[in-house]
């Protein structure tokens, strides 16, 4: 059960799980937003019983996503070492996805879904705000007359709250690169600060999903110092079962779930590999699966029961996040590679 192997010998390998876990949280997510969609609340949630309220699939889903990204972000700015194609690439992933699905909120589930004359819906000034969810810094998660009679009233994707923390955590991986504080020390710090202030009641979701950002921040930079131990890894899987019967998972999470996710990332036993290599369907099906299953909702009359709202949403959700990936991100992540000035100079040419 002890593997010779470090995190940064794994990942010159380039083999990893780190696809299949997304797409497994991602599921997650759909699975625990079954829940408040059909029920009104957390509740029933299992896990949110098996923790004692500590945590909900959703919550565990997001963690995973944030560890995830701490992890990938910081080795792409360390390999990038150029902050204009660093943020370059972060755009182009997150951004076309978001902009199409807004698009699609608006001018195409909003028109269907919403209950009030198509002339009121277009003329209502909350229609074109919405809009506005594009910059993620002002999040909208209404339109007129859509959903209104849903459990959950109204909100039309609870998802992309997120996706502003996401971004703003990738501009703090920038800031720290280019003042060359992208160090162990003071990553390890910035971890140990999060999770000190959040259990303090400080700082609200900013140091709550700093605290598993930062968390893989920590594992790439002490990439040499971390060894996948299968030992390590079990003693790690009980102590977080012990935390959730002491309602303290949400604070092991970040230390020894974080160590779990990259021992089943990187371990040679787990081969789920060639997962991704269809496509990276996990950021599709995070933005579009809330508004599916409010369709869904809205659709059986509020009758669906939790396992019924997310059996009919997730393989209509897969669709759109296949058609998303082909017809939108992978498009749009082609031009990752492209410079700025090539792109201007073509321009020239055109005009």
């Amino acid at each position: 059960m002890i593997s010779r192997k470090n995190i940064e010998q794994c990942i010159d390998e380039r083999k990893n799980n780190l696809d299949i876990i997304r797409f497994f949280a991602a599921t997650l997510v759909i699975l625990s937003h079954a829940y408040p969609l059909t029920t009104g609340n957390n509740a029933s949630e299992p896990f949110a019983i098996w923790t004692n309220g500590g945590m909900t699939f959703g919550e565990l889903a997001v963690a995973i996503f944030f560890v995830i990204s701490g992890f990938l972000i910081t080795q792409s700015f360390d390999r990038s070492k150029n902050p204009i194609n660093y943020f370059k690439a972060r755009t182009l992933r997150i951004f076309p996805g978001l902009i199409f699905v807004v698009l699609l909120s608006v001018f195409v589930l909003g028109p269907i879904m919403t209950e009030v004359s198509l002339m009121n819906y277009f003329k209502d000034r909350d229609t074109f705000e919405y809009l506005q969810t594009i910059s993620l810094y002002w999040m909208q998660y209404d339109l007129p007359g859509v959903f209104e009679k849903n459990i959950w009233p109204a909100a039309v994707n609870g998802s992309l709250w997120t996706l502003w923390y996401e971004f703003f955590f990738y501009i703090v991986v920038a800031v720290l690169g280019v003042t060359r504080l992208l160090d162990r020390r003071v990553v390890l710090l910035g971890f140990i600060l999060s999770t000190v202030l959040y259990f303090l009641g400080k700082g609200g979701f900013y140091t709550d999903l700093f605290r598993y950002f930062s968390a893989g921040m920590v594992v790439y930079l002490f990439r040499k110092q971390i060894y996948l131990n299968g030992w390590f890894a079990l003693l790690s899987f009980i102590l977080m079962i012990i935390s959730a019967i002491v309602g303290y998972f949400e604070y092991a999470f970040s230390i020894f779930g974080t160590y779990l996710i990259f021992y089943v990332a990187f371990d040679s036993a787990v081969k789920f590999h060639n997962f991704g290599k269809f496509g990276d369907f996990s950021y599709g099906i995070y933005i579009y699966a809330f508004p599916i299953q409010q369709v869904m909702t809205h659709i059986f009359n509020n009758q669906l029961t939790p396992i019924e709202n997310f059996l009919l949403s997730f393989p209509v959700t897969l669709v759109f996040a296949i058609i998303s990936w082909y017809l939108v991100e992978k498009r749009a992540l082609k031009y990752k590679k492209v410079s700025i000035k090539s792109l201007l100079e073509k321009r020239k040419v055109y005009v």
